[in-house]
């Protein structure tokens, strides 16, 4: 891949990330070794940490989805998330543009990560997944690996700084990767493949 095709935190930043994982939020586990080449990440979110989290679990960068509020509202943070690739989306709402911008990240071969619940939902964790990773894995025909998070301060979305304050015992466990049929357009394959990718996440649990 191309230097200037490459979308997420360099390496101070993924260094720097890791260290503070490993430290505060005792990360558990050696480092994650991800398949090369074009990959979309699913996984529950139970915290604003999360993003942070999976970076430090693996040996790649990866580009996030990030909801529009949060990136417009911490401007001062905007500048971090663009240089860490972050692509904002409004969750279940109207994402061509996102959609276009994460489909084009994944097919220049990317590892593009996302929270398919579309916000952090701790108390009843996986029970609505939204259809985004796999209209793009539809896309792109990139593989599909499902994560899971354990051990972290759930967001309670009024403390938001409460999980990257309070010391946790963070845990990201990786299932195997899957695909899904290139049926681009086609409702119920999107469906059908949604409801898939809501057991892979389940059986991590």
């Amino acid at each position: 891949m191309r230097a200037e095709d490459k979308r997420g935190p360099n390496r101070v930043f993924r260094w720097l990330d890791r260290t503070y994982c490993r430290f505060w939020q005792r990360l558990e586990g050696d480092v994650f070794t991800l398949p090369q080449g074009p990959l979309i990440l699913v996984g529950n979110h139970r915290a604003g940490v999360d993003p942070l989290l999976v970076q430090a679990a693996v040996d790649r960068p990866l580009c996030f989805m990030m909801a529009r509020e949060y990136y417009q509202s911490m401007w001062y943070a905007r500048w971090l998330f663009d240089a860490c690739g972050a692509i904002p989306v409004n969750p279940g709402g109207a994402n061509r543009h996102s959609l276009r911008e994460a489909i084009s990240a994944v097919r220049r071969g990317n590892a593009l990560c996302l929270f398919p619940e579309g916000a952090a939902n701790p108390d009843i964790p996986l029970k609505r997944i939204l259809p985004g990773a796999i209209v793009i894995a539809m896309e792109t025909g990139a593989p599909i690996m499902p994560f899971r998070i354990s051990g972290t301060w759930p967001f309670d979305h009024v403390h938001l700084w409460h999980s990257f304050q309070r010391r946790g015992r963070g845990r990201v466990r990786f299932g195997a990767p899957f695909s899904v049929p290139h049926a681009v357009g086609d409702r119920e394959a999107v469906r059908t493949a949604t409801v898939l990718m809501q057991q892979s996440l389940k059986r991590l649990e």
